[in-house]
């Protein structure tokens, strides 16, 4: 049975393993190819620096509604959990506006305080 596409978004790692993890023990039992599910598992798995799945997903909406970034933009930050104001300007290449200077330093302190 080949799947559908139903819809899109960027989600940062740690979601993406844990929405992983959570299909495959669903579709274990069915005669399925799980593969390619698996395979991303396993590199998820190897990632070193890896934000709780729930704080990623609290932090993921706090920098959408209070900094209205795209998904894209939080997905490279919560993947990436930039340090320095430079890190994080490189993150936000996909944004039409940058934040100011302190909007800058809360995405930073918030970065480290949900994931650090």
């Amino acid at each position: 049975m080949p799947y559908k596409i139903i819809d899109y978004r960027d989600i940062p790692n740690p979601i993406a393993k844990k929405l992983l993890e959570e299909y495959l023990a669903k579709v274990k039992s069915y005669d399925i190819s799980l593969e390619p599910a698996r395979s991303a598992l396993e590199y998820l798995q190897t990632l070193t620096t890896m934000c709780n799945p729930d704080k990623a997903e609290e932090l993921m909406n706090v920098l959408k509604n209070e900094f209205r970034l795209r998904d894209t933009s939080i997905s490279l930050i919560i993947n990436i959990l930039p340090k320095t104001i430079d890190e994080l300007r490189m993150l936000l290449a996909f944004e039409t506006t940058i934040p100011e200077e302190d909007a800058l330093h809360k995405i930073l302190e918030l970065v480290k305080v949900f994931c650090g």
